[in-house]
């Protein structure tokens, strides 16, 4: 895509249940930009990059975008088939849909870390409880396809070798929901967890995979 094309980024809604959380980073650039490569160039494309389509309360022209590339939005807020509709609504006739998602089959520890992956475990729970779905990516070509689309996909997980930053992402995303996690664990059992994680992501022999990211994409008629 070129890189003159107009980006708009939406502003999640504020009140959305862990709707700040940060499942990117980084090791997501390339995955990404290569995909927009394959892709090839649309020329003088207006590209729609969504944070949350669903809120914000920001009017959009219909069949407008000749890319719409929404990132970990069904992980975040679920509401599957409604945010489909409304992404799928925006893009002009022969455009493209694209949507990325976690799958957390691959999201492993070497050694095995098991407070950490206990923790991967609860988050998934939190998100759950929230109204998200942290495993969007595993059933992400079936809802497209319900949505009438016929998508492709391609999915990425990256091992990350001892010292990665991203090996602590599940701390991170323990932050950000740390208020349901609470709910669920209680305070001192969530501080707990999350020091055993800690101790165990400091050993310099961990090694890790990420969790899978899936990309599917389709023309839309």
């Amino acid at each position: 895509m070129p890189s003159a094309a107009p980006v708009l980024s939406l502003v999640p809604d504020a009140g959305a249940s862990l709707a700040r959380v940060d499942l990117g980073a980084p090791v997501w650039r390339g995955p990404t930009r290569t995909l927009l490569d394959d892709l090839g160039p649309i020329p003088d494309a207006r590209v729609l990059v969504v944070e949350d389509v669903l809120g914000g309360g920001v009017d959009l022209e219909p069949k407008a975008y000749d890319l719409v590339h929404a990132r970990f939005q069904l992980a975040r807020h679920g509401r599957a088939a409604a945010q489909l509709a409304a992404l799928r609504a925006l893009v002009a006739p022969g455009g493209i849909l694209l949507v990325e998602e976690p799958d957390l089959r691959s999201w492993t520890y070497e050694p095995y870390a098991p407070a950490t992956t206990h923790l991967i475990g609860r988050l998934a729970q939190a998100f759950s409880a929230g109204g998200g779905n942290l495993d969007a990516g595993r059933r992400l070509p079936a809802l497209l396809r319900d949505a009438g689309l016929s998508p492709r996909v391609r999915t990425t997980a990256i091992g990350l070798e001892a010292g990665h930053p991203y090996l602590r992402a599940p701390l991170h995303l323990a932050e950000a929901a740390e208020t349901r996690l609470a709910d669920v664990l209680g305070h001192d059992g969530l501080e707990r967890l999350r020091l055993e994680a800690t101790t165990e992501l400091l050993k310099p022999e961990r090694r890790g995979t990420t969790f899978t990211l899936v990309q599917a994409w389709a023309v839309v008629d």
